[in-house]
């Protein structure tokens, strides 16, 4: 693939010069668009570079939260987005809100249904401590590809680097192996350097799409609330309840809103249009706006798609601290692993907010893994280090085994919603989640010392909420029930490593047939165990790639 850098600054006229669909990649450093050009100028440099993109090419953006939510928004209408890709870079101190080491690379794409990229592997990290991979297989070690794990949409083990005002090398280097196609003729990549530029000096080019916020500037007085409207569940539609709220009452509100993705909720329909999803986010984020104190904070956790329509909409009217980046990993899917859950961080204030940070950091350091067994031999031991916690958490796990969820398909860990309530409020103040499902935020904020206001629409995630409540206060615990496993003769590890056992001694993959004649188990046992043949195959695929 070539690649030309453009080393001008008229960037227009060298875009313009150029043919329709000749280009089959771009990357674009934010801030050298944000230096160099006018702000009207801008659509124009995004509309020329959609332009000569081909009809399978991508387009790469970095840059810094604050820039880009802007800059990208509109081109969601010409563009498909993909990835919010956020690089763990070098960390920076110099405002309130956490310390920062987010920087991303936003990837588009031309085509909705073509989007080709390679697949890139990271090499395997091992824990200080117990020498087991940072990343806990869970049991199925035996499927861990040796060369490396496929990346996800968070880079977190390249050096730290300045990828705020310029794309660090080491991260240059991973997005052009994503899209660098070695088969297609004359392949050409475009990329918009510019010269270094000191981050510290840097305010006017962080600052350049920053609205002001108009609703934050004349309020200046708290109301208290009624004690009747405190450490209440709800059922019922949020704003109609919150109505019932003044102006200017709560000093830290959440929303985890469903994700638009058709999940399987008890009543609410989980499939909008795209902007009907969006109008109804920010009918409630209104009504959260309105009932914030001037010191409170807002929290809103979200795919970064729809993160990037949610700060558009709050740049207007409050201040964002940090775009947070939840590492929380989920199934594989596709050429990069989908592990990016976008958590903004806005306040009614600039700088006079409520902030705890020394209640919440240091954490863990990173070099070792998060399994309890090794967290407790050596912490016994006297080993453990710590780190600042930054913009990017990475050290808190979905809820992973099913003693610990309830009937409801997205539950957060009650850890998540602990660090944000003991971030930004006290004790005795008032937490609000309007979007509750089954209580995580009421249950927290009441085992913290604060006072809670829960809402959900559904009664049946309502009853959930108030019979943990109430278990709470009674028992001084939620008890869980131990949860039967059926017992399998044999295990599907054992299934899977007989596969492979069977593909080195035939030296290709097996059929059924294959298995029905050499197997020592029934190939009644494969077909109850795994869904697919495919699937049975994973770990005899491995092994014979590795072969080859």
């Amino acid at each position: 693939m070539k690649i030309d850098y453009l080393k001008k600054s008229n960037y227009i006229k060298i875009l313009k010069s150029m043919d329709d669909q000749c280009i089959d990649s771009i990357i674009i450093a934010s801030s050298c668009i944000l230096k160099s050009s006018k702000r009207e100028n801008i659509k124009e440099i995004l509309d020329q570079c959609i332009r000569v993109l081909r009809k399978k090419g991508i387009l790469l953006i970095q840059g810094i939260p604050k820039d880009l939510t802007d800059i990208v928004k509109p081109l969601i209408k010409s563009l498909y987005f993909k990835y919010w890709i956020a690089i763990d870079s070098k960390t920076i101190n110099d405002k309130s809100g956490l310390p920062s080491s987010h920087a991303a690379i936003v990837m588009f794409s031309k085509s909705k249904d073509t989007f080709e990229v390679n697949k890139v592997r990271f090499p395997h990290q091992y824990c200080s401590f117990c020498n087991k991979t940072l990343k806990d297989w869970g049991g199925k070690s035996h499927l861990m590809n040796p060369t490396g794990y496929v990346i996800s949409d968070v880079w977190r083990n390249l050096p730290k680097q300045n990828n705020y005002t310029m794309i660090s090398l080491p991260a240059l280097q991973v997005a052009l192996q994503l899209i660098d196609n070695a088969d297609a003729e004359n392949g050409r990549c475009l990329i918009f350097p510019y010269e270094g530029i000191d981050f510290g000096n840097n305010s006017s080019i962080r600052s350049y799409f920053n609205s002001q916020p108009s609703l934050s500037q004349s309020i200046d007085k708290i109301n208290k609330l009624n004690k009747n409207l405190l450490d209440v569940v709800y059922c019922g539609d949020a704003i109609e309840i919150l109505k019932k709220y003044p102006d200017n009452c709560i000093d830290l509100v959440f929303a985890d809103p469903p994700y638009n993705l058709d999940k399987a909720y008890n009543s609410y329909d989980d499939e909008k249009e795209d902007q009907r999803y969006i109008n109804w986010c920010n009918s409630w984020l209104r009504e959260y706006i309105r009932v914030l104190k001037p010191t409170g904070s807002l929290y809103l956790l979200n795919l970064p798609k729809w993160s990037i329509y949610h700060a558009s909409f709050l740049n207007q009217y409050l201040y964002l601290q940090n775009w947070i980046v939840w590492d929380a990993v989920s199934e594989p899917r596709g050429k990069i692993m989908p592990a990016h859950y976008a958590l903004l961080f806005y306040t009614k204030h600039p700088t006079k907010f409520t902030f705890n940070y020394k209640d919440v950091s240091p954490i863990d350091a990173p070099s070792f893994c998060l399994r309890q067994s090794c967290i407790r031999k050596r912490k016994e031991q006297g080993i453990d280090p710590k780190v600042p916690l930054t913009d990017i958490w990475w050290d808190i796990h979905r809820i992973k085994h099913k003693r610990e969820r309830d009937q409801h398909p997205c539950q957060l860990p009650e850890k998540f919603l602990e660090r944000i309530i003991m971030l930004s409020s006290n004790e005795g103040e008032v937490v609000l989640d309007a979007l509750a499902g089954v209580g995580t935020t009421a249950i927290a904020a009441y085992k913290l010392g604060r006072r809670y206001i829960s809402i959900d629409i559904d009664k049946h995630y309502v009853d959930i909420t108030q019979r943990k409540l109430a278990q709470l206060e009674s028992n001084g615990f939620i008890p869980r029930p131990s949860i039967e496993k059926n017992v399998r003769p044999v295990t599907k590890k054992e299934l899977q490593l007989e596969l492979k056992k069977i593909t080195l001694s035939l030296g290709k993959l097996p059929s059924e047939k294959d298995v029905q004649r050499i197997s020592k188990y029934s190939i009644c046992l494969f077909k109850e165990a795994f869904q697919t043949w495919g699937k049975a195959l994973k770990a005899a695929k491995l092994e014979l790639r590795n072969a080859s």
